[in-house]
Protein backbone atom coordinates (compact mmCIF):
# COMPACT_ATOMS: atom_id res chain seq x y z
CA UNK A 1 0.00 0.00 0.00
CA UNK A 2 1.34 3.72 -0.68
CA UNK A 3 1.32 6.44 1.59
CA UNK A 4 -0.41 9.44 0.57
CA UNK A 5 2.47 11.89 -0.97
CA UNK A 6 2.62 15.38 0.29
CA UNK A 7 5.44 16.00 -2.01
CA UNK A 8 3.08 16.97 -5.02
CA UNK A 9 1.10 19.64 -2.71
CA UNK A 10 4.14 21.29 -0.64
CA UNK A 11 4.17 23.92 -2.79
CA UNK A 12 0.57 24.95 -2.18
CA UNK A 13 0.47 24.05 0.83
CA UNK A 14 3.30 26.25 2.07
CA UNK A 15 1.79 29.37 -0.18
CA UNK A 16 -1.87 28.33 1.67
CA UNK A 17 -0.23 29.01 5.22
CA UNK A 18 2.29 32.03 4.22
CA UNK A 19 -1.17 33.80 2.93
CA UNK A 20 -3.37 32.99 5.93
CA UNK A 21 -0.59 33.91 8.35
CA UNK A 22 0.01 37.20 6.47
CA UNK A 23 -3.84 37.83 6.36
CA UNK A 24 -4.23 37.06 10.47
CA UNK A 25 -1.44 39.07 11.63
CA UNK A 26 -2.44 42.16 9.58
CA UNK A 27 -5.36 43.32 11.48
CA UNK A 28 -2.78 43.21 14.26
CA UNK A 29 -1.02 45.65 13.11
CA UNK A 30 -1.45 49.49 14.42
CA UNK A 31 -1.04 52.07 11.05
CA UNK A 32 -1.29 56.04 12.23
CA UNK A 33 -1.94 58.46 9.14
CA UNK A 34 0.70 61.24 9.70
CA UNK A 35 -1.90 63.75 8.49
CA UNK A 36 -4.67 62.28 11.57
CA UNK A 37 -1.71 63.00 13.99
CA UNK A 38 -2.21 65.99 16.01
CA UNK A 39 -0.10 67.16 19.48
CA UNK A 40 -1.28 67.63 22.95
CA UNK A 41 0.01 68.45 25.72
CA UNK A 42 -0.16 70.31 29.70
CA UNK A 43 -0.85 69.43 33.24
CA UNK A 44 -3.73 66.36 33.82
CA UNK A 45 -6.21 68.08 35.58
CA UNK A 46 -8.42 64.68 35.99
CA UNK A 47 -8.29 61.10 35.26
CA UNK A 48 -11.82 59.36 35.25
CA UNK A 49 -11.28 55.45 34.96
CA UNK A 50 -14.01 53.52 32.42
CA UNK A 51 -14.77 49.87 33.47
CA UNK A 52 -17.25 49.52 30.83
CA UNK A 53 -15.07 50.71 27.79
CA UNK A 54 -11.85 49.36 29.09
CA UNK A 55 -9.88 52.41 29.27
CA UNK A 56 -9.30 55.95 31.15
CA UNK A 57 -9.98 59.47 30.17
CA UNK A 58 -7.27 61.89 30.92
CA UNK A 59 -9.04 65.84 31.09
CA UNK A 60 -5.62 67.51 29.97
CA UNK A 61 -4.88 71.76 31.08
CA UNK A 62 -3.45 74.42 28.78
CA UNK A 63 -1.90 75.08 26.77
CA UNK A 64 -2.77 72.20 24.43
CA UNK A 65 -5.09 70.62 26.46
CA UNK A 66 -8.76 68.50 26.05
CA UNK A 67 -10.54 65.29 26.73
CA UNK A 68 -8.59 62.04 25.15
CA UNK A 69 -8.88 58.52 25.83
CA UNK A 70 -6.18 56.36 26.96
CA UNK A 71 -6.77 52.46 26.21
CA UNK A 72 -3.46 51.14 27.09
CA UNK A 73 -2.15 50.32 22.95
CA UNK A 74 -0.44 53.60 22.79
CA UNK A 75 3.15 53.87 23.22
CA UNK A 76 3.82 55.27 26.70
CA UNK A 77 7.52 57.00 27.39
CA UNK A 78 9.16 58.34 30.54
CA UNK A 79 7.44 57.61 33.76
CA UNK A 80 4.45 56.42 33.30
CA UNK A 81 2.51 58.76 35.99
CA UNK A 82 -0.47 59.23 33.52
CA UNK A 83 -2.82 57.88 35.99
CA UNK A 84 -3.17 60.25 38.72
CA UNK A 85 -3.83 64.12 38.02
CA UNK A 86 -0.80 66.33 38.44
CA UNK A 87 1.62 65.75 36.32
CA UNK A 88 2.60 67.12 32.59
CA UNK A 89 2.20 64.93 29.78
CA UNK A 90 2.95 65.57 26.22
CA UNK A 91 2.25 63.43 23.39
CA UNK A 92 0.39 62.61 20.27
CA UNK A 93 -3.04 61.39 19.44
CA UNK A 94 -5.46 60.62 16.76
CA UNK A 95 -9.25 62.02 16.83
CA UNK A 96 -11.85 59.83 17.53
CA UNK A 97 -12.49 57.36 20.85
CA UNK A 98 -14.84 55.29 21.52
CA UNK A 99 -15.83 57.13 24.85
CA UNK A 100 -15.80 56.69 28.37
CA UNK A 101 -18.60 53.94 29.44
CA UNK A 102 -19.82 53.64 33.09
CA UNK A 103 -21.44 50.61 34.61
CA UNK A 104 -25.61 51.57 35.49
CA UNK A 105 -27.78 48.89 36.62
CA UNK A 106 -29.00 47.72 33.15
CA UNK A 107 -25.86 47.82 31.36
CA UNK A 108 -23.16 50.51 30.00
CA UNK A 109 -23.97 54.06 29.06
CA UNK A 110 -21.94 56.81 27.79
CA UNK A 111 -20.48 59.49 30.06
CA UNK A 112 -17.53 61.56 27.96
CA UNK A 113 -16.81 61.50 24.98
CA UNK A 114 -13.10 62.67 24.31
CA UNK A 115 -11.48 64.12 21.22
CA UNK A 116 -9.21 61.46 20.14
CA UNK A 117 -6.85 58.23 21.67
CA UNK A 118 -3.93 58.47 22.69
CA UNK A 119 -0.90 56.97 20.75
CA UNK A 120 1.86 58.15 21.82
CA UNK A 121 2.39 59.67 25.47
CA UNK A 122 5.16 60.30 27.97
CA UNK A 123 4.60 62.53 31.39
CA UNK A 124 7.02 64.51 34.00
CA UNK A 125 7.45 63.20 37.81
Amino acid sequence: MKLFSYTKYRPVIISFVIVIFLIVFSFGMRINSGEAIAPFGGQILNVMYCPCSANIAITVGPPAGGIFSYDGSGMMYAFYQIFRPGPWVLGTYIPGSKGCWQFVPNGCIPLILPIGTISTVGTSM
